[in-house]
């Protein structure tokens, strides 16, 4: 069976939906998938997915001055006419927030079924889409999965992949088929800590003074080879500055950015890290899929959504409390607690003080 996998999302969609992904693979042949993703990770995506055919959407979030829509169209208007002239058994949707031009890409394949969650944009009731959305059903008949409720079982988007893959094939799938997977890279741990400490937002951030107090609390359990921090290319400044803050602080184990790798060459970084230290963003993700130690000290703002999951019970989500709002949720995840998180990931292969 030939099928179309849509997943125009960010680097952590991409790898929490990397375990459904797999078993569509073994299902169905790896070189019968095409997967559409973001311009920014279909290197990402080929090296996880050899066999499979790329198709790469440059989709822009933010445009200024501009309708971000007509520059999209404008864009992916070559991959919409790749898109036109494919054919498939089945195409999948594995983006819960679809907008207009999203949802025209998805529908531009001819495809014998299409399986997708409802689109969560249309619970704004803004009329317009409501109104897409009926012309879809009309015109297109796909076959919609209610999206999940949070504070099931599995993440809510675990869970809606999990319906989706069902659905297409036609028996129950387990929550260990879909669970996060990476097999172009294997953990093997090495010495050093991976600190990741920028997500997309900075209301997700654990700031740099509380990282401090964790990180000198740890420095007798520390490695020889220190802390590596490390982020996008964008964030190099950043992670420059925030190495000297830490190392003013009074950190006294070695402290060193990394410098920028190709996006495709990160789970070898995360392969080499005896420990994972991050935020709720892409690193926490793919220390999970990866089966590496990890300490994840998520905002809550989505609690429930994207996490927490562990693959492997080796990575701990210390879950914030959102509602004390953007700027003191760090308050409900103590240094302490941090700490102790550390101290039960590592305590296997560290030497107790």
């Amino acid at each position: 069976m030939k099928v179309l996998i849509f997943k125009p999302d960010e680097i952590g969609d991409f790898f929490l939906a990397s375990g459904c992904i797999h078993l569509l693979a073994r299902e169905c042949g790896e070189g019968n998938l095409i997967l559409v993703v973001k311009s920014g990770i279909a290197a990402l995506a080929q090296r996880e997915f050899p066999a499979a055919r790329i198709i790469a959407l440059p989709l822009r979030d933010r445009v200024r001055g501009m309708n971000k829509d007509a520059v999209n169209m404008y864009h992916c208007f070559p991959a919409w006419l790749r898109l036109c002239m494919t054919r498939v058994d089945a195409a999948i949707c594995l983006r819960s927030m679809r907008d207009f031009i999203q949802t025209g890409l998805f529908l531009a394949p001819r495809a014998g079924r299409r399986v997708m969650c409802e689109n969560l944009l249309v619970r704004s009731n803004r009329r317009k889409r409501r109104a897409v959305e009926a012309g879809v059903k009309q015109f297109f008949h796909p076959e919609i999965i209610s999206y999940p409720k949070v504070g099931e079982e599995l993440p809510a988007e675990l869970e809606a992949n999990r319906l989706v893959a069902a659905a297409l094939l036609g028996r129950e799938v387990s929550r260990e088929e879909i669970m996060p997977q990476i097999t172009s890279a294997s953990w093997r741990g090495g010495d050093f800590w991976l600190l990741c400490p920028f997500s997309s937002s900075w209301e997700k951030d654990y700031d740099v003074a509380r990282w401090a107090t964790v990180l000198r609390g740890m420095k007798d359990w520390i490695p020889a080879g220190g802390i590596r921090l490390a982020g996008g290319p964008e964030q190099a400044v950043r992670l420059e500055e925030f190495a000297t803050a830490l190392r003013a602080a009074g950190i006294q184990n070695p402290v060193n950015a990394e410098r920028s790798r190709p996006l495709e060459r990160f789970p070898d970084l995360v392969a080499e890290a005896a420990l994972v230290l991050t935020v709720d963003t892409a690193a926490a993700h793919i220390a999970c899929a990866m089966g590496a130690p990890a300490v994840i000290v998520a905002c809550g703002m989505h609690a429930g959504v994207y996490g927490p999951y562990s693959p492997n019970q080796r990575q701990t989500w210390l879950m914030a409390d959102w509602s004390l709002g953007a700027k003191r949720w760090q308050e409900s995840v103590t240094s302490d607690a941090v700490v102790s998180a550390i101290k039960n990931a590592v305590k296997p292969i560290a030497k107790t003080p």
